[in-house]
């Protein structure tokens, strides 16, 4: 330890080196030090997601394994790992790998980090999805997976919600909303173990918290409760889908599934209520408009949603955006209110289209 002289500068050098000090170990909001992780958290378009320093959106590969990367050489050009200096510590979620070349790089739940070369400006995600391989790191604990998905016997690659560790998340169709909380409890939750909140966790976008009948926290999507499934063994393993004609995987998307007494398996909204699709109605060719858009509300697609495989977002009539699948429109019927609804099923249009059920 060093002795310290009676002299006035002396004395306030000290208390100033150690005010340097307590800053740099925590007293800076930003984790810009040398021993934090440099990462900022922003909300964009696709949610609450971290970032580094300059506010430019980090990214995680699925292709690299647990705390290692496999991005390397040219792959390492495109997409810059978020580098970690000498002196870096581990700091919470965060903590540091060892790459090929010998270099160190920060990593989220063990997921190593990049940037993404084309993304220009801060906040821009035009990352996610790449090659069906890179998606945002998210400020949830959850991430996502390009995984083959089977429903009403055919199989598609969709991108799902996963657990940090790329386990597949799913919705419980018993479940009410975000105020009642969770459905599946006691002998459920061995099959299908809940997506626990930890104490500090707070509600980012649309990744919401609501609390289990024992007291505990759960991360609920767009209102729907998330849940693992027991069967599912390795990343990707979507074994739950359909399960009991209740359980489906969440999709990133405003959209889940029912399966309905009078139709079978439908396309739902968040609040599973069935959507319907005109027949004779695409994307290019629009026959629902003026009054027809009262009677048949269109699913409404957010200014900066980006499209998902059979998902895709168009301008309709009104000037607003809307999701179609398929290329086709989607819509609820107006009396339709509650899940297994399917109200509108078989109703006409002027146009002599007939009004069906939008079904994966």
């Amino acid at each position: 330890m060093t002795t310290f002289l009676h002299t006035a500068p002396i004395k306030l050098l000290a208390i100033l080196t150690i005010a340097v000090s307590i800053t740099a170990c925590g007293g800076s909001s930003n984790n810009s030090t040398n021993s934090a992780a440099p990462v900022k958290q922003r909300m964009t378009n696709l949610g609450e997601v971290f970032t580094d320093n300059t506010g430019m959106t980090l990214y995680t590969f699925n292709n690299d394994k647990p705390s290692i990367s496999n991005c390397n050489d040219a792959c390492a050009i495109k997409w810059p790992p978020l580098i970690a200096k000498d002196t870096a510590q581990a700091d919470g979620r965060f903590s540091i790998i060892t790459r090929a070349d010998n270099s160190k790089q920060w990593a989220l739940d063990g997921r190593p980090l990049y940037r993404w070369i084309n993304d220009n400006v801060p906040g821009d995600t035009t990352g996610e999805e790449v090659k069906s391989l890179w998606y945002v790191a998210q400020v949830p604990p959850v991430s996502k997976w390009n995984a083959e998905v089977t429903s009403n016997g055919s199989t598609s690659k969709v991108t799902v919600l996963t657990d940090t560790n790329h386990k597949t998340l799913y919705a419980f169709t018993n479940d009410k909303s975000t105020s009642n909380g969770s459905s599946c409890n006691d002998g459920c939750t061995i099959e299908w173990p809940p997506l626990l909140a930890k104490a500090n966790d707070k509600a980012s976008g649309d990744y919401t918290l609501v609390t289990r009948d024992n007291g505990d926290k759960q991360w609920a999507y767009r209102g729907i409760p998330l849940y693992r499934f027991i069967d599912d063994s390795v990343a990707g393993d979507t074994v739950g889908e359909n399960d009991e004609n209740i359980w489906f995987v969440t999709e990133p998307l405003p959209t889940s599934k029912y399966t309905t007494t009078d139709q079978g398996l439908v396309l739902t909204d968040a609040n599973w209520l069935s959507l319907y699709v005109l027949d004779n109605e695409t994307t290019s060719k629009l026959v629902c408009k003026g009054p027809c858009l009262t009677t048949w509300p269109p699913l409404y697609a957010d200014e900066n949603d980006i499209n998902r495989g059979n998902y895709t977002s168009f301008v309709n009539s009104e000037g607003k955006r809307q999701w179609a699948y398929k290329d086709q429109p989607l819509y609820h019927w107006k009396t339709d209110k509650k899940p297994n609804d399917t109200n509108g099923q078989g109703l006409s249009h002027p146009s002599g289209g007939t009004w069906i059920v939008a079904q994966p």
